[in-house]
């Protein structure tokens, strides 16, 4: 306190990277001195007492404020870029043996398209070293900071030769023109058993190759739906219909690759026709780092099979 009519003012700056940056920390202290007295004579005077922080202290703190982290954090984000996720499916313990589910020469309907070589149960279909065929893998649903679908014209094929679907378990992006083919001579049906879309039940007329019968799936399904022909009670597939491109379906090895897949953890759906209750892996979390590939082996137990 200077004098009887002073009034005392702390003001404190924090220097920036340029100079000085003065913030309004402000604490006053009044005193009222009797009439007359003071510097100024009867007011009161004012004297400013400012303390100064040195610039380097400044840049620390602004550099530690929320604003700068939040920055530092959405650079990291825009230099992050997708992984892959690729793997194996592996049945564990001995495949069971499964009969043809026709053989050559047997007398059913249509025999002599229907029964011209064999036709294998593919409800399993195992490699010599156990890695499991037709196994569906699969977001169940688009993931924050994913890619969307590829759009294209381009119609997905799904044909028919001797009495036998092909391929027998197909992705179908949502939106895509679904195009029924048959190398068969003879009349068959496709019928399709969707929880979320409509149903198709229509005839596919003999030696069809340019896709006559055509459709869309509107709606991604959570699993994988059935199709099957009325005319040839045997024949049966599987159809996904999703909304974004993160599903595969293992190939005849029991091999898969999922590429584009946002950095994170995920947790995808495996999915098999011959499992109880169909589903290998409701929820199989894999972490996948940018530009990098994950690769994860999923065992499926013999004992886990529902084939009789």
């Amino acid at each position: 306190m200077r004098d009887n009519g002073a009034v005392l003012f702390h003001v404190l700056t924090v220097g920036d990277a340029m100079n000085f940056r003065f913030t309004s920390i402000l604490t006053a202290v009044l005193f009222l001195g009797t009439s007359g007295c003071g510097q100024y004579g009867g007011g009161a005077s004012v004297v400013p007492e400012v303390s100064f922080v040195p610039a380097e202290l400044g840049a620390a703190n602004a550099a530690a404020s929320p604003e700068a982290a939040d920055s530092e954090s959405g650079a990291e984000a825009s230099a992050s870029g997708p992984g892959t996720v690729s793997g194996r499916v592996v049945l564990k313990d001995a495949a069971p043996a499964l009969p043809m589910l026709i053989k050559a020469g047997a007398d059913v309907k249509d025999k002599e398209v229907c029964a011209a070589v064999d036709i294998p149960d593919e409800r399993l279909v195992v490699s010599g070293d156990g890695g499991v065929a037709n196994v569906f893998v699969y977001l169940a649903k688009a993931p924050k900071g994913g890619k969307p679908a590829e759009k294209t014209d381009e119609a997905v094929l799904f044909d028919q030769k001797n009495c036998r679907f092909l391929p027998h378990a197909l992705i179908v992006p949502t939106g895509r023109t679904v195009k029924i083919l048959s190398d068969d001579p003879i009349a068959h049906n496709t019928h399709t058993y969707p929880q979320k879309n409509d149903s198709i039940n229509s005839g596919v007329a003999p030696g069809d190759r340019e896709g006559i019968l055509n459709f869309s799936y509107r709606r991604a399904e959570a699993a994988p739906l059935a199709v099957s022909c009325d005319y040839h009670g045997w024949m049966k597939a599987w159809h996904l219909p999703v909304d974004h491109p993160y599903a595969a379906v293992t190939d005849e090895n029991g091999k898969f690759s999922i590429p584009d897949l946002p950095a994170g953890t995920h947790a995808f759906v495996v999915w098999h026709e011959s499992v109880q209750g169909n589903f290998v892996e409701r929820k199989l979390s894999v972490t996948v780092k940018s530009g990098e590939t994950t690769d994860v082996t999923i065992d499926l137990p013999a004992s886990k099979l529902a084939l009789k």
